[in-house]
């Protein structure tokens, strides 16, 4: 997995291509990138939506030839992975605006998962918060008083399934261990 949206361009550059020794200041050794580490797998583009445009004609190109070089290299090298990309951002409306490679959208979106807002799914809220309380609660385990699972039922979530995750994690924290968590350990905004 890479993130698009938490890497600058030449680091996201290299951390997906790899680089060659001297390629860059502090560049003391050859450095395989994502795609080659990927090779016979998948490779998980995250927030694809934020990559800048040099990197989307890079991946562009590595999506419609396969092929790819180090940065510093000579070398072409074959890329071997499937590429998986999300994003929380409208893609068909960024590359009709100009904001995103047109070319790039099509390539990509020949199989489109559109998950729906945490707010259009409340089915999906409970079995989430649980899940989250059991990831973070390991060693003490803590279950949900009803009063605060009606508290996370009628909120809107409008920062998704992260700030669901977040305003538990909160909740873990200040409850006391092996508790409930209950309404007035809730905190949102």
């Amino acid at each position: 997995a890479i993130d698009g949206s938490g890497l600058q361009e030449a680091l996201f550059e290299s951390e997906l291509f790899g680089h060659e020794r001297g390629a860059f200041t502090g560049a003391d050794r050859q450095k395989k990138g994502l795609i080659e580490e990927a090779a016979g797998s998948t490779l998980f583009l995250d927030e694809i939506g934020d990559a800048g445009p040099a990197i989307q004609a890079k991946l562009l190109r590595v999506m419609e030839t396969s092929t790819f070089r180090r940065l510093g290299g000579n070398k072409t090298l074959t890329a071997d992975a499937r590429f998986v990309a999300a994003t929380n951002r409208n893609l068909a409306e960024m590359s009709r605006n100009g904001s995103f490679r047109s070319d790039l959208y099509f390539r990509m979106s020949r199989f489109v998962i559109t998950v729906p807002p945490l707010r259009e799914r409340r089915e999906d809220i409970e079995p989430l918060a649980r899940h989250f309380i059991a990831l973070l609660t390991r060693t003490a385990p803590m279950t949900l008083a009803p009063d605060a699972l009606k508290l996370l039922m009628g909120y809107a979530w409008p920062g998704n399934v992260r700030e669901l995750r977040n305003a538990v994690e909160r909740a873990v924290i200040l409850a006391r261990p092996g508790s409930q968590i209950r309404a007035e350990h809730l905190a949102f905004i």
